[in-house]
């Protein structure tokens, strides 16, 4: 007994030291497990908005091809080739798609600035086809490369990116280059106070 009392100091230390790692290694084991799983969501939440992305450039830039090739604005740098509405109705349904992993792994600012981005895109492609915008076609390209730039913005902050607020380089290069021809070219579209309603 005595032999016992006095090597119990040594064996509670043995213990206390023992659960001390276990505790130690557990919160560790915790700890990474949680960085894991959010690089794992970070992960996936960039692909969404990039996925979504493309598909709104993509819808955007058969706009500006069909619009083109009617007449709708003057692209002196069009080289021509066939576009057609059906390709834009297949774009759209493709951001339709993209849209639903944005709204499941996107915060609050994401979706909406994303939501106001395909919706400046929905006026591109109403005067693409010929119908009614409150937006000219030089006014809905200029609002198309404001509503990109604060996209980018929201998915850089959600995903903890560090950035600059200038929205100079997510500016539409076609917006600038609208801004620098003669105003009589800008617009051919006639300008309309329609209000299109789409729901995203």
């Amino acid at each position: 007994m005595r032999l016992l009392l006095l090597q119990l100091p040594a064996l509670v230390g043995v213990l206390v030291g023992a659960v001390a790692t276990y505790l130690t290694t557990a919160a560790q084991e915790r700890s990474r497990w949680r960085r894991q799983q959010a690089i794992r969501w970070d992960e996936r939440r960039l692909a969404a908005y990039s996925d979504y992305a493309h598909a709104v450039k993509k819808g955007t830039s058969i706009a500006v091809r069909l619009a083109a090739t009617r007449g709708v604005y003057q692209d002196d740098f069009w080289f021509g080739g066939e576009t057609s509405e059906a390709e834009l109705i297949d774009a759209e349904e493709e951001r339709t798609t993209k849209w639903e992993a944005v709204l499941m792994l996107g915060d609050e600012a994401v979706v909406a600035a994303a939501r106001e981005w395909h919706q400046v895109m929905f006026r591109l492609m109403r005067l693409a086809v010929g119908q009614s915008s409150d937006l000219t076609w030089h006014e809905a390209v200029h609002a198309a490369g404001q509503a990109r730039g604060r996209f980018y913005a929201a998915v850089r902050r959600d995903l903890g990116v560090k950035f600059g607020e200038s929205s100079e380089p997510y500016e539409w290069q076609m917006s600038k280059w609208l801004a620098n021809i003669p105003k009589d070219r800008q617009d051919v579209a006639t300008h309309n106070t329609v209000d299109p309603e789409h729901q995203g």
